[in-house]
């Protein structure tokens, strides 16, 4: 097995090799490009042919068009290039566009896979190039140079400003444009075939991208500030709360347990303001409303946060670990939109969400995992629902009305019972009443709690006009 050696072509249409390229190309007869569309590849070969006639060419660009996303075709380039230099007794020259340093994700793959005789030589940037046509000292300006495959994630959490590269398809144009849904007047320029005869800048509106530009393997764009997603506001609350812990006394004290009835009052806001929402009469006091729901939900988030930053200064987990472990258990428990299942209503997703929560963490039974502290009425109806994905049916109307007249007439006889006794019977009494609200689709949670409140206003009523 020969090397594998790397290098670079340079940006423009006269091919610039690291001289040290030359110390290695005696043992070396196979040439692959990276992609042949490229201004310097007629320099390249020239070139290299008056070194060695010999030499052969081929490239990479048919893997363009077979793979479906930009981490299949860079994962393929470095596994069709691992086996070209396992197979071969002699040196193989690998020959990418601008520096095999600078956003060369093919590159980077090949040194991870740990390849024992790589070697990486250097190579002159198309920045350069890009930072004379945009007149900007790319320091100063703290660009953010990026694969365009990873722009629509990490846009969500900086402003910019972004040089985006590997702008190669009218599909990645649009993937880029549509990962900014608001993008208002963003305006972006366009940077083409630099250092060649053809070369192109010009600034277009955003929403203009995957219509106005044709692009290539030497396409660019830079924007200089795009609409962020609320990913730093997220930032600076972890901050905040990291600094509560260090500066407040308060905080300080606080531990999972003394913050549990916080976590529960803010919830409890929480549905009060929703609930407040649903018994608007008019849309005069919507926005007020709708204000208030956003604070609460801070409130409630700032529970998330805390318990996250006590856990991480435990050494436990982070915040991102729980949002990663969020984002894996939706994306393991829907199959149906992640993966190729197929559903035909919302009960089957329903029982498949069940059958796969009980797969999850060595769970023996469906009910384990269910929150044994939660209010009563609505563990009732979390079990019955629970049962039904394994079988157990709910009774029906009159099954829940027979019963709830036995329990009826035993709670109104002359019948002498114990404490016990008539607690279990009027749990029983309240067992059915969720059964047959679950039949008839009332959640009796909800309905006591708006009968309790039609009991505050009653009050508050008598307070306000006293007879």
């Amino acid at each position: 097995m020969g090397r594998l050696i790397v290098a670079g072509l340079g940006p423009g249409e006269i091919a610039i090799f690291d001289p040290r390229l030359w110390d290695v190309l005696g043992g070396i007869e196979t040439v692959v490009f990276r992609t042949e569309i490229h201004p310097g590849i007629s320099s390249a070969k020239k070139q290299l042919l008056a070194f060695n006639p010999a030499m052969s060419f081929s490239s990479l660009d048919d893997l363009y068009q077979q793979a479906d996303s930009f981490d299949a075709l860079y994962q393929n380039m470095a596994e069709v290039l691992e086996e070209i230099s396992s197979s071969s007794p002699r040196d193989i020259l690998y020959l990418v566009p601008g520096s095999p340093w600078v956003a060369e994700r093919s590159v980077e793959l090949l040194r991870k896979r740990g390849i024992a005789k790589l070697e990486v030589l250097s190579g002159v940037s198309f920045l350069e190039l890009v930072w004379e046509k945009l007149g900007i000292d790319p320091l100063s300006k703290g660009i953010t140079v990026i694969d365009a495959g990873d722009f629509a994630r990490t846009s969500k959490l900086n402003a910019g400003p972004y040089l985006i590269t590997q702008v190669w398809s009218k599909p990645i144009l649009s993937e880029i444009k549509l990962s900014l849904p608001e993008s208002g007047n963003t305006k972006a320029v366009v940077l083409k075939d630099l250092g060649t005869a053809t070369e192109e800048v010009k600034e277009i509106w955003w929403d203009g991208l995957d219509r106005l530009v044709e692009p290539d393997h030497l396409t660019s764009i830079y924007v200089e500030d795009v609409p962020v997603s609320p990913g730093l506001e997220l930032i600076e609350l972890y901050e905040i709360i990291a600094r509560l812990r260090l500066e407040c006394p308060w905080d300080r004290e606080q531990t999972h347990s003394s913050l549990v009835r916080h976590l529960l009052e803010e919830s409890y806001e929480v549905i009060d303001a929703i609930e407040k929402l649903d018994q608007l009469e008019s849309t005069q006091d919507l926005q007020t409303l709708f204000d208030d729901l956003k604070g609460e939900l801070g409130d409630l988030l700032v529970q998330v946060y805390f318990h996250s930053n006590l856990a991480y200064e435990e050494g436990h987990f982070d915040l991102g670990e729980v949002a990663k472990s969020a984002s894996e258990k939706l994306i393991r428990r829907h199959p149906h939109v992640f993966g190729s299942l197929e559903v035909d209503s919302s009960e089957q997703v329903v029982a498949n969400w069940e059958m796969i929560k009980k797969s999850e963490g060595g769970r023996k039974s469906i009910m384990d995992g269910v929150p044994t502290s939660m209010p009563s009425l609505l563990l009732a109806g979390k079990v019955l629902r629970k049962g039904t994905a394994v079988g157990f049916e709910i009774p029906g109307a009159n099954a829940a009305k027979g019963k709830l007249t036995q329990i009826w007439q035993m709670l109104g006889s002359d019948v002498q019972m114990s404490q016990d006794q008539s607690e279990k019977l009027f749990a029983e009494c309240l067992w059915w009443l969720v059964v047959l609200g679950k039949v008839k689709g009332i959640d009796l949670e909800d309905g006591l709690r708006s009968q309790c409140i039609s009991y505050m206003d009653k009050i508050r009523n008598a307070e306000t006009n006293p007879v």
